[in-house]
Protein backbone atom coordinates (compact mmCIF):
# COMPACT_ATOMS: atom_id res chain seq x y z
CA UNK A 1 0.00 0.00 0.00
CA UNK A 2 2.85 2.30 0.81
CA UNK A 3 3.27 2.13 -3.37
CA UNK A 4 0.31 4.28 -3.94
CA UNK A 5 -0.02 8.00 -2.83
CA UNK A 6 -3.53 9.45 -2.74
CA UNK A 7 -3.83 12.34 -5.12
CA UNK A 8 -3.78 15.71 -4.07
CA UNK A 9 -6.69 17.88 -2.51
CA UNK A 10 -8.17 19.88 -5.42
CA UNK A 11 -9.70 22.96 -4.47
CA UNK A 12 -13.16 22.41 -4.63
CA UNK A 13 -14.61 25.03 -7.80
CA UNK A 14 -16.24 28.23 -6.98
CA UNK A 15 -19.86 26.75 -8.54
CA UNK A 16 -19.88 24.52 -6.16
CA UNK A 17 -21.20 26.73 -3.81
CA UNK A 18 -24.21 27.42 -6.03
CA UNK A 19 -25.65 23.90 -6.91
CA UNK A 20 -28.71 23.00 -8.95
CA UNK A 21 -30.16 25.79 -10.17
CA UNK A 22 -27.94 29.04 -8.25
CA UNK A 23 -25.24 27.79 -10.91
CA UNK A 24 -27.38 27.78 -13.90
CA UNK A 25 -28.44 30.53 -13.03
CA UNK A 26 -24.96 31.91 -12.61
CA UNK A 27 -23.79 30.66 -15.67
CA UNK A 28 -26.88 32.27 -17.75
CA UNK A 29 -25.82 35.81 -16.15
CA UNK A 30 -22.22 35.39 -17.51
CA UNK A 31 -23.82 34.59 -21.02
CA UNK A 32 -25.79 37.52 -21.16
CA UNK A 33 -23.09 39.75 -20.11
CA UNK A 34 -20.81 38.14 -22.49
CA UNK A 35 -23.51 38.98 -25.48
CA UNK A 36 -24.18 42.78 -23.75
CA UNK A 37 -20.24 43.23 -24.81
CA UNK A 38 -20.34 42.10 -28.14
CA UNK A 39 -23.63 44.04 -29.03
CA UNK A 40 -22.08 46.70 -27.75
CA UNK A 41 -18.59 46.37 -29.51
CA UNK A 42 -20.81 45.97 -32.78
CA UNK A 43 -22.87 49.23 -32.25
CA UNK A 44 -19.55 50.94 -31.81
CA UNK A 45 -18.19 49.32 -35.35
CA UNK A 46 -21.60 50.04 -37.14
CA UNK A 47 -21.00 53.75 -35.88
CA UNK A 48 -17.20 54.16 -37.21
CA UNK A 49 -18.17 52.87 -40.54
CA UNK A 50 -21.06 55.65 -41.46
CA UNK A 51 -18.88 57.74 -39.50
CA UNK A 52 -21.36 58.90 -36.91
CA UNK A 53 -19.83 60.12 -33.62
CA UNK A 54 -20.80 57.44 -30.79
CA UNK A 55 -20.28 60.38 -27.84
CA UNK A 56 -21.15 63.83 -27.88
CA UNK A 57 -17.83 63.80 -25.49
CA UNK A 58 -15.85 63.60 -28.66
CA UNK A 59 -17.18 66.23 -30.50
CA UNK A 60 -14.24 68.05 -32.04
CA UNK A 61 -14.16 71.68 -30.22
CA UNK A 62 -13.81 74.86 -31.85
CA UNK A 63 -10.01 75.98 -31.40
CA UNK A 64 -7.85 79.06 -31.62
CA UNK A 65 -5.89 79.58 -35.10
CA UNK A 66 -2.28 80.91 -35.40
CA UNK A 67 -4.19 84.76 -35.13
CA UNK A 68 -5.87 84.32 -31.96
CA UNK A 69 -9.32 83.78 -33.93
CA UNK A 70 -11.33 80.94 -33.09
CA UNK A 71 -12.32 78.74 -35.74
CA UNK A 72 -15.61 76.89 -36.00
CA UNK A 73 -16.14 73.17 -35.29
CA UNK A 74 -17.06 71.73 -38.79
CA UNK A 75 -20.69 70.13 -38.69
CA UNK A 76 -20.89 66.95 -37.07
CA UNK A 77 -21.99 64.12 -39.40
CA UNK A 78 -25.59 63.48 -38.33
CA UNK A 79 -26.18 67.31 -38.97
CA UNK A 80 -24.92 66.75 -42.41
CA UNK A 81 -27.01 64.01 -42.94
CA UNK A 82 -30.01 65.73 -41.81
CA UNK A 83 -29.15 69.24 -44.30
CA UNK A 84 -29.15 66.39 -47.13
CA UNK A 85 -32.70 64.82 -45.87
CA UNK A 86 -33.87 68.35 -46.06
CA UNK A 87 -32.69 68.92 -49.39
CA UNK A 88 -33.50 65.65 -50.70
CA UNK A 89 -37.33 67.09 -49.17
CA UNK A 90 -37.54 69.89 -51.00
CA UNK A 91 -36.73 68.42 -54.00
CA UNK A 92 -39.47 65.58 -54.24
CA UNK A 93 -42.26 65.78 -56.28
CA UNK A 94 -45.28 64.55 -55.86
CA UNK A 95 -47.18 62.11 -57.82
CA UNK A 96 -50.46 62.13 -59.19
CA UNK A 97 -52.80 60.44 -61.48
CA UNK A 98 -55.12 63.11 -63.34
CA UNK A 99 -57.84 62.55 -65.94
CA UNK A 100 -56.31 64.12 -68.93
CA UNK A 101 -59.91 66.17 -70.69
CA UNK A 102 -60.23 68.45 -72.87
CA UNK A 103 -62.73 70.87 -73.98
CA UNK A 104 -63.95 69.41 -77.49
CA UNK A 105 -63.42 72.11 -79.19
CA UNK A 106 -59.95 72.59 -78.45
CA UNK A 107 -59.69 69.11 -80.33
CA UNK A 108 -60.99 70.24 -83.42
CA UNK A 109 -58.48 72.98 -83.49
CA UNK A 110 -55.48 70.44 -84.02
CA UNK A 111 -56.29 70.19 -87.58
CA UNK A 112 -55.06 73.48 -88.21
CA UNK A 113 -51.69 72.58 -87.02
CA UNK A 114 -48.81 72.41 -89.58
CA UNK A 115 -46.94 69.94 -87.71
CA UNK A 116 -50.17 67.51 -87.11
CA UNK A 117 -50.81 67.29 -90.67
CA UNK A 118 -51.42 63.68 -91.24
CA UNK A 119 -51.83 62.43 -87.81
CA UNK A 120 -54.90 61.37 -85.96
CA UNK A 121 -55.99 63.53 -83.24
CA UNK A 122 -55.21 61.13 -80.31
CA UNK A 123 -51.96 60.76 -81.75
CA UNK A 124 -51.07 64.41 -81.08
CA UNK A 125 -53.14 64.73 -78.12
CA UNK A 126 -50.51 62.56 -76.80
CA UNK A 127 -47.56 64.57 -77.86
CA UNK A 128 -49.21 67.56 -76.11
CA UNK A 129 -50.06 65.65 -73.06
CA UNK A 130 -46.22 64.40 -72.81
CA UNK A 131 -44.66 68.05 -73.42
CA UNK A 132 -47.53 69.58 -70.87
CA UNK A 133 -46.52 67.03 -68.40
CA UNK A 134 -42.70 68.18 -68.56
CA UNK A 135 -44.43 71.97 -68.53
CA UNK A 136 -45.87 70.97 -64.87
CA UNK A 137 -43.09 69.14 -63.69
CA UNK A 138 -40.72 71.99 -63.94
CA UNK A 139 -43.30 74.64 -62.32
CA UNK A 140 -41.71 75.51 -58.77
CA UNK A 141 -43.54 79.12 -57.43
CA UNK A 142 -47.11 80.78 -58.10
CA UNK A 143 -45.83 83.05 -60.29
CA UNK A 144 -45.49 80.41 -63.21
CA UNK A 145 -48.96 79.50 -62.21
CA UNK A 146 -50.25 83.39 -63.26
CA UNK A 147 -50.65 82.90 -67.23
CA UNK A 148 -52.46 79.56 -66.27
CA UNK A 149 -55.70 80.41 -63.64
CA UNK A 150 -57.96 81.87 -66.09
CA UNK A 151 -57.68 78.95 -68.30
CA UNK A 152 -58.02 76.82 -65.09
CA UNK A 153 -61.01 78.52 -64.24
CA UNK A 154 -62.45 78.55 -67.61
CA UNK A 155 -61.81 74.38 -67.69
CA UNK A 156 -63.17 73.96 -64.38
CA UNK A 157 -66.10 75.76 -65.28
CA UNK A 158 -66.79 73.24 -68.62
CA UNK A 159 -69.59 70.97 -68.69
CA UNK A 160 -68.65 67.30 -69.04
CA UNK A 161 -70.56 66.91 -71.76
CA UNK A 162 -68.55 69.33 -73.76
CA UNK A 163 -65.26 67.59 -73.10
CA UNK A 164 -63.69 64.56 -74.32
CA UNK A 165 -63.54 61.56 -73.22
CA UNK A 166 -60.81 61.19 -70.39
CA UNK A 167 -57.32 59.03 -70.27
CA UNK A 168 -55.89 58.45 -66.91
CA UNK A 169 -51.85 59.64 -66.73
CA UNK A 170 -49.29 60.07 -64.11
CA UNK A 171 -47.98 63.75 -63.64
CA UNK A 172 -45.26 65.04 -61.23
CA UNK A 173 -45.66 68.11 -59.20
CA UNK A 174 -43.37 69.82 -56.96
CA UNK A 175 -45.05 70.27 -53.61
CA UNK A 176 -44.72 74.52 -53.42
CA UNK A 177 -46.57 74.61 -56.68
CA UNK A 178 -49.34 72.10 -55.66
CA UNK A 179 -50.25 74.36 -52.95
CA UNK A 180 -50.10 77.49 -55.42
CA UNK A 181 -52.58 75.51 -57.39
CA UNK A 182 -55.40 75.16 -54.79
CA UNK A 183 -55.11 78.40 -53.81
CA UNK A 184 -55.37 79.74 -57.25
CA UNK A 185 -58.52 77.84 -57.55
CA UNK A 186 -60.15 79.11 -54.73
CA UNK A 187 -59.79 76.26 -52.23
CA UNK A 188 -57.66 77.39 -49.30
CA UNK A 189 -58.56 75.11 -47.11
CA UNK A 190 -57.37 72.28 -49.64
CA UNK A 191 -60.38 70.21 -49.22
CA UNK A 192 -60.77 69.29 -53.45
CA UNK A 193 -58.66 66.28 -54.47
CA UNK A 194 -55.63 66.77 -55.69
CA UNK A 195 -55.87 65.23 -59.15
CA UNK A 196 -58.81 67.73 -59.76
CA UNK A 197 -56.88 70.48 -59.00
CA UNK A 198 -53.55 69.43 -61.32
CA UNK A 199 -56.11 68.29 -63.80
CA UNK A 200 -57.36 71.91 -64.32
CA UNK A 201 -53.96 73.47 -65.14
CA UNK A 202 -53.02 70.54 -66.58
CA UNK A 203 -55.23 70.88 -69.37
CA UNK A 204 -54.67 74.65 -68.93
CA UNK A 205 -50.90 73.82 -69.90
CA UNK A 206 -51.68 71.78 -73.18
CA UNK A 207 -54.45 74.31 -74.04
CA UNK A 208 -51.82 76.84 -73.79
CA UNK A 209 -49.38 74.70 -75.80
CA UNK A 210 -52.26 74.70 -78.58
CA UNK A 211 -52.58 78.16 -78.73
CA UNK A 212 -48.70 78.54 -79.32
CA UNK A 213 -48.99 76.21 -81.95
CA UNK A 214 -51.57 78.26 -83.74
CA UNK A 215 -50.20 81.51 -82.80
CA UNK A 216 -46.86 80.32 -84.77
CA UNK A 217 -48.75 78.88 -87.50
CA UNK A 218 -50.82 82.36 -88.18
CA UNK A 219 -47.46 84.47 -88.02
CA UNK A 220 -45.89 82.32 -90.30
Amino acid sequence: MSRFKLPPRVAPSPAAGEPGMQNAAARLRSSREAQDRLLAEQRRQDSESVGVTPSLDVQPHAHKSANGQADSAPSSAPEVLAELAGHFRKEKKDKIVVMFRLPKKQVGRLSGIPEAEGLSDAYVLKAFAKEGRATLRAITSANDLSPLVATAKSFRATDVAEMTVGEAMTVYVQPVALNAMQLALGDPLMVLPKATIVGAFFAAIVIGLIDARQAKKASS
